[in-house]
């Protein structure tokens, strides 16, 4: 009996660590080299410029089903953002797309909605438990990256 529940949780290991590694690989897509774009050469203007799209796009996110908890910025060369979301709700594909529609005149707001939405697919396809997407961490820089909170 002690075999089979430990088959069981290697299985399950297994395909949440095949899920991941899937997820990563495809996490930013092309926007990564967008992301990568804006911040390699920028300095304090382009970091100024994120947080105040932050709190322009603040509804558009709460919208999307992520409320903004907390945003912390490294003043380095280059810059580096780091935004906290607390997970609300999915939002349906028609209504992320009009919602990706209403940022489009954003390039780093769309890449944030886009990040958002495949987070919280991704939390969606591993099930760990009974534990559940409590936030998404979305960082811009030099060397972008999502990661994502459960309890």
């Amino acid at each position: 009996m002690a075999n089979n529940i430990l088959d069981s949780a290697k299985a399950s290991l297994g395909s949440a660590k095949e899920k991941i590694k899937n997820v990563t690989e495809n996490m930013f897509d092309d926007d990564e080299k967008e992301i990568i774009e804006q911040f390699k050469s920028s300095g304090q203007d382009k970091l100024i410029d994120s947080l105040s799209t932050f709190s322009e796009y603040a509804a558009i996110f709460k919208e999307a089903g992520y409320e903004l908890g907390s945003i912390n910025a490294n003043v380095s060369l280059p810059p580096e953002i780091s935004v906290t979301f607390k997970y609300l709700d999915s939002a349906s594909v028609e209504k992320r797309d009009g919602l990706v529609q209403k940022a489009k005149d954003n390039k780093v707001a769309v890449i944030i909605l886009k990040s958002l939405f495949k987070a919280s697919d991704f939390s969606e396809s591993i099930k760990i438990g009974n534990y559940k997407l409590k936030s998404i961490n979305v960082k811009l820089g030099l060397i972008p990256g999502i990661s994502v909170s459960f309890s």
